[in-house]
């Protein structure tokens, strides 16, 4: 079998600033804090409510860390849920 094609392990810091600024602008991180804020009764509640939050945005990005350094192969979600599921899930 032939090697895999290899990927270079470089990453900018405004490649890194890119990622960081599309996900922040993708979850509408201007919009949602005077929504929960309106929602919850006190300002410990609204800061209990953003922790949680973080603590599960946590889980998730240690889980997606987890598989990244089980399967270093570029394809992301992909390579993942063609690994688990075969490959009509890992293309849908």
């Amino acid at each position: 079998m032939a090697d895999s094609p290899q990927l270079k392990r470089v990453l900018s810091l405004m490649d890194a600033t890119m990622i960081n600024v599309g996900g922040i602008i993708g979850s509408g991180i201007f919009m949602v804090p005077a929504t929960v804020a309106l929602y919850t009764a006190s300002s410990s509640l609204f800061f209990m409510v953003w922790i949680i939050g973080g603590i599960v945005s946590l889980f998730g990005a240690l889980s997606v860390a987890e598989l990244g350094a089980a399967m270093p192969r570029a394809g992301g979600q992909y390579i993942y849920l063609n690994e688990a599921y075969g490959p009509v899930w890992g293309y849908l």
